[in-house]
C-alpha cells in the first residue's frame, strides 16, 4: 500500500484544539488520507512561529492570533473551524476572569478590578478578551497592573498566592484555577464580547499545491469533532495522554464550556469581522483592514458535509 501523504500540524496544549488530538489518537486523518504529525505548543505565538519557519504546513490558532499573524504577512487560509460555534458571532464561554475571597472584588462588579494585579498571557486571547471587557465596562487596561503569566498552569499557583488579585485565561484552566484555589470564585465568564473561535489554518502554498491534502485535513477534523461531541469524557482522557499534568476530573467539567463545530457560517465571518475591529482598536491600531472573506476557503469543509454528512447530523441547523 502507497504510503500516505504527509502533514505537520501545529496544535495547542488547550480544550480549543481537543477534536485534533482526537483525530491523532484515534487515527481519523489517516482514515481520510492524510498522515498528520502533531505538534503540541503553549501559545498562539508559538504556533504561529511554528507555521513561519515551516515546521508544520497546518495550524490551528485563535481568531485574534490568526488575523494578528496575516497582518504581519503570513500566508495563512481558514480551512476549517475547531472550537466554535456555528450558530452564534460572539461565543466566548471558555473564557473567563477569577478572583477570591479578600482580594476585593465582587462577582459581577468589573469596576472592582481597577488598581488590581491581574495575571494572564499577555498578547493571546485571555489580554484580547480582558481588553473587551475592560472597554466594555469603561475602564483602560492602564488602570491595572498586569502580571505576565505565560504558563497557564502558573495562574493558580499565583493567586492562591496572593502574587495576583485576579487571573484571567481559557478552559481547562479556569476550572484548574476554580478547583484548585481555595474560596475562588468567577468574576465573569464570557459575557459575549468577542467569539473565541479556533480556527484550521493551512499555508496558502500547501492549499494551492495539495488541495486533496488540505481537505483529507478538513474531512479528519470533521470525523474528530463529531467524536468529541459525542464522547466528551474520553477525549479528556485522550488529551491527558498528549499533555501531561493534565487533571481529567477539572477537564470532564471544564470540556462542558466548548462547543466544536467545524462549520464555516455567516455568523462565524461576521465573528471574524468583529475580532478584525477590535484587533484594529485594541491592538493595531491605524493597521489596514484586511479583506477578511478572502482569508477563507470553506470549499473543503463543504465538500466533507456533502460527502459525509454523518459528521454533521448531530448539529443544530444553520439559520
Amino acid at each position: 500500500m502507497a504510503a500516505l501523504p504527509k502533514l505537520d500540524v501545529v496544535i495547542g496544549n488547550n480544550f480549543g484544539h481537543l477534536p485534533m488530538f482526537i483525530g491523532a489518537e484515534k487515527g481519523f486523518f489517516e482514515k481520510h488520507g492524510v498522515d498528520a504529525k502533531m505538534l503540541v505548543v503553549d501559545t498562539g505565538t508559538d504556533m504561529v512561529n511554528a507555521m513561519h519557519d515551516g515546521r508544520a504546513q497546518v495550524g490551528d490558532m485563535s481568531t485574534t492570533t490568526y488575523l494578528k499573524a496575516v497582518h504581519a504577512g503570513e500566508p495563512f487560509k481558514v480551512i476549517g473551524l475547531i472550537m466554535n460555534d456555528a450558530t452564534k458571532d460572539n461565543c466566548d464561554e471558555p473564557l473567563a476572569i477569577v478572583t477570591k475571597k479578600g482580594r476585593g472584588i465582587e462577582a459581577g462588579k468589573l469596576s472592582d478590578l481597577k488598581g488590581k494585579r491581574i495575571g494572564l498571557a499577555r498578547g493571546q486571547t485571555s489580554d484580547e478578551y480582558f481588553k473587551m471587557v475592560l472597554r466594555r465596562a469603561k475602564m483602560k487596561y492602564e488602570e491595572l497592573i498586569i502580571e505576565n503569566i505565560w504558563s497557564q498552569f502558573g495562574l493558580a499557583p499565583a493567586l492562591a498566592e496572593g502574587k495576583v488579585d485576579a487571573v484571567v485565561s481559557w478552559e481547562p484552566y479556569v476550572t484548574q484555577v476554580l478547583t484548585q484555589v481555595p474560596d475562588s470564585y468567577l468574576v465573569i465568564r464570557g459575557g459575549q464580547h468577542m467569539s473565541y473561535v479556533m480556527v484550521a489554518t493551512a499555508h496558502g502554498p500547501t492549499v494551492e499545491s495539495k488541495p486533496s491534502v488540505v481537505k483529507s485535513i478538513a474531512a479528519g477534523l470533521a470525523a474528530s469533532s463529531h467524536f468529541t461531541r459525542n464522547n466528551r469524557d474520553e477525549a479528556v482522557e485522550i488529551f491527558a495522554k498528549w499533555v501531561p499534568g493534565t487533571d481529567v476530573a477539572i477537564g470532564k467539567k471544564a470540556v462542558k464550556h466548548i462547543s466544536f463545530d467545524p462549520r464555516l457560517s455567516p455568523n462565524v465571518l461576521r465573528a471574524f469581522e468583529n475580532a478584525e475591529d477590535e484587533v484594529l482598536m485594541n491592538t493595531l491600531k491605524g493597521a489596514a483592514r484586511l479583506d477578511v472573506p478572502s482569508l477563507f476557503r470553506p470549499q473543503f469543509m463543504t465538500e466533507v458535509q456533502k460527502e459525509h454528512p454523518e459528521y454533521f447530523a448531530d448539529l443544530p441547523k444553520l439559520k
